[in-house]
């Protein structure tokens, strides 16, 4: 159950984060970029749609919330008896969720009344005094809330940029959906420049809160250069900022798109290539509520003061070495009885040290011929190019026999499959990363020799799924620096999973030449995710002799 509860924890969490987002970010969009209190009748559909999706978030925040708040509540009358309950309903947490849920029930309820009159204003008003309190009630429920100094300040400005974050991808999601009706209804079709004009100010102005909001956060959590660099929290929060970065290029893009518009009356790209680009934001953008999430979790970096590393270190991690390709026997790993999260000096053995090199780095062997013949297939020297997804049924195999051999499992040893995945966090994720690159094999393949069927798409799904998993990928809290120094790997290898997925979804999209450029991007990324897998070296582990 322990196992179940760490897995499920951040992918909770950032569902949590974009149920918030499909809620808030719906009742911003209806009230100032679609404007629908009042509307014409001819704006009722797209007043219903963006209801709906509001009441959907409520709902979805409502199960979330209440889906965490069972697993914590489960995990420790489990561990501590059901005496404990007591205990738990007088934390500030629990207690902040409960609120949270009954106030989003409320808000479902509020936004369900309000479709049947999308455009009535006093149903409006309710609506919208729901949808702020249930962001009021976050601010009880973040790292600022357990704080001794400047609790207020933090809690407060944790809110705020939880809200602009939500203001923004929610709006996303309603502008996609946009786009979609006033496709298909052409007398809904002139609104479409209306209200991609009116969200680009919007979306400005929630990036413009969300940097202000993040700088004293930043200054409170991080306070140097060294929590930066050095800690968990440091490097999921510079994955946060570059995938933020991605994301904000793609919103200028489409932000100059707006302005050529307006200024030469024309389409300036406003049905072309703007859609696109906001189905690529729009996949950053969740996956960066999950790369949030996983944030949450962490420890502050200045609370981690004694097992940081230095940025020596960090780079000794990425610096180009021989890989390994001599591991252990079966047998050997059969008769280790060290704990594999005890990486610290002398307490992890020298079989299992080097089982785990040989393991990343044969499985970046595989990425590096396949990332090599994907860049060599698109430039068209060769139809064996688009093979190459292939490679990743070879991988998925070799990563399901290497961990079931590491962990004594069926076929390797006497431990059952469906009990360890249920207990043990890592054998859990190592089982799913498996069946996805195995999935994302098949069906990149297939996609490559069949390229007019719905097929492609399915591949940057799959590939952010990916990333969200390396990306929320067991962070042990307070975690000894030597196992920092193989989590931050993850870090950096789920950040590039969410870059090819996005690149290679927008290479779909977009017409030629853009396409092309966002196909080498999604090429090379995977070279890096290959690069680093062949460089892994569990760094500052004192191996002892065998």
């Amino acid at each position: 159950m322990q196992g179940f509860a760490d897995f499920t924890d951040n992918l909770l969490r950032g569902g949590i984060l974009v149920a918030l987002s499909l809620a808030l970010g719906g009742v911003a969009w209806g009230l100032l970029v679609l404007r629908a209190p009042g509307a014409p009748a001819g704006q009722t559909a797209l007043a219903r749609r963006c209801v709906s999706m509001v009441a959907f978030g409520a709902i979805g925040l409502v199960l979330l919330e209440a889906a965490s708040l069972g697993i914590r509540a489960a995990v420790l009358l489990a561990d501590l008896g059901t005496g404990s309950g007591a205990a738990l309903l007088a934390t500030l947490p629990f207690r902040g969720g409960i609120v949270r849920t009954v106030l989003a029930l409320g808000l479902a309820a509020s936004a369900l009344r309000l479709a049947g009159a999308p455009t009535q204003r006093g149903r409006w008003r309710v609506t919208t005094v729901w949808a702020l309190a249930v962001a009021a009630s976050g601010a009880w429920l973040v790292h600022g809330a357990a704080r001794l100094e400047h609790r207020t300040l933090l809690m407060t400005c944790t809110m705020l940029h939880q809200v602009a974050a939500a203001v923004w991808t929610g709006g996303l999601v309603q502008l996609g959906i946009t786009w979609r009706l006033t496709r298909r209804d052409a007398a809904l079709a002139p609104s479409w420049p209306v209200l991609i004009g009116r969200f680009s100010q919007l979306a400005l102005g929630a990036i413009v809160v969300l940097v202000v909001t993040s700088s004293p956060l930043v200054w409170e959590y991080v306070g140097s250069w060294a929590g930066l660099v050095g800690t968990g929290y440091g490097s999921i929060l510079a994955t946060k900022v570059a995938l933020l970065g991605a994301a904000l290029v793609l919103a200028a893009a489409n932000r100059r798109a707006v302005h050529r518009a307006r200024a030469t009356a024309a389409d300036g790209g406003l049905t072309t290539t703007v859609p696109s680009f906001v189905e690529g934001e729009t996949l950053l953008a969740v996956l960066i509520l999950f790369t949030a999430a996983t944030l949450a979790s962490q420890p502050p970096a200045i609370d981690v003061v004694e097992e940081r590393a230095a940025w020596s270190e960090v780079v000794r991690v990425f610096t180009p070495k021989w890989p390994s390709l001599r591991t252990p026997s079966v047998a050997a790993m059969e008769a280790d009885t060290s704990d594999p999260l005890a990486v610290v000096g002398g307490e992890r053995t020298a079989a299992a040290y080097s089982w785990s090199n040989y393991s990343h780095n044969v499985a970046g062997l595989f990425l590096l011929a396949m990332s090599l013949l994907a860049i060599a297939g698109s430039g068209g020297r060769g139809g064996w190019g688009r093979h190459w997804p292939l490679g990743f049924i070879g991988l998925g195999i070799f990563v399901f026999l290497r961990t079931s051999a590491n962990d004594m499992i069926w076929p390797f040893g006497p431990r059952s499959v469906w009990t360890t995945m249920l207990g043990d966090a890592e054998v859990l994720q190592h089982r799913l990363g498996a069946l996805l690159v195995v999935l994302l094999g098949v069906v990149e393949w297939r996609a490559r020799v069949h390229p007019t069927s719905r097929l492609p798409y399915v591949f940057p799904l799959l590939a952010g799924a990916g990333g969200l998993l390396l990306l929320t990928h067991s962070h042990a809290a307070f975690e000894p620096k030597s196992y920092f120094l193989i989590q931050v790997t993850h870090t950096t290898m789920g950040g590039l999973a969410v870059v090819v997925a996005c690149a290679r979804w927008l290479e779909l999209r977009l017409a030629p030449p853009g396409n092309r450029l966002f196909g080498v991007v999604s090429n090379l990324a995977l070279l890096l995710i290959a690069l680093v897998l062949v460089f892994y070296q569990e760094a500052n582990v004192a191996v002892p002799d065998a």
